[in-house]
């Protein structure tokens, strides 16, 4: 199967609906943009919005880790078939065309970006917990790779 058959996506991965994995890629980017918000209120009104942000970060963390254990747990399951690795599950390394990468990654690094910038911006402070926060677009990557990712079948040599 080529990764351009079956249950792959098309270049409008961002924009249609019937997309597998949709709501994935779609939540990697709108908690990008409300990450974005919050802080940047937590920057402008340290004392009202730094509750919120550290409820955001540590939500966040919490969701992508959970995301994560079901992205490990569905990619063991496909192991027993196909050859699933660390980099193509975790990091879509020949696993996902390359707009879902880029989805994925965008918002990671984008993640990373507001993260490391706010908690430049307001050292040993609770600002520190949005650092959390990127676990949610790896979760995500995670478990669309382990869903709807391309993995080569195994061999039928039983060693």
């Amino acid at each position: 199967r080529s990764p351009h058959e079956g249950s792959y996506v098309t270049a409008e991965i961002v924009g249609g609906s019937g997309s597998p994995g949709q709501h994935l890629l779609r939540l990697s980017w709108l908690s990008t943009a409300l990450l974005a918000a919050v802080v940047a209120a937590g920057l402008v009104s340290a004392d009202g919005f730094v509750p919120f942000v550290v409820a955001l970060s540590v939500a966040m963390f919490l969701l992508g880790s959970l995301l994560l254990l079901l992205g490990l747990l569905y990619g063991l399951k496909r192991s027993r078939v196909e050859i699933v690795t660390v980099v193509n599950l975790f990091f879509l390394q020949d696993s996902a065309p390359s707009t879902v990468r880029r989805v994925f990654a965008g918002s990671m690094a984008f993640q990373f970006v507001i993260a490391f910038t706010a908690a430049a911006m307001r050292p040993y402070t609770e600002m520190a917990f949005v650092i959390l926060a990127p676990m949610l677009p790896l979760g995500s990557a995670a478990l669309w790779s382990s869903q709807h990712g391309f993995f080569p079948r195994r061999g039928s040599d039983p060693s």
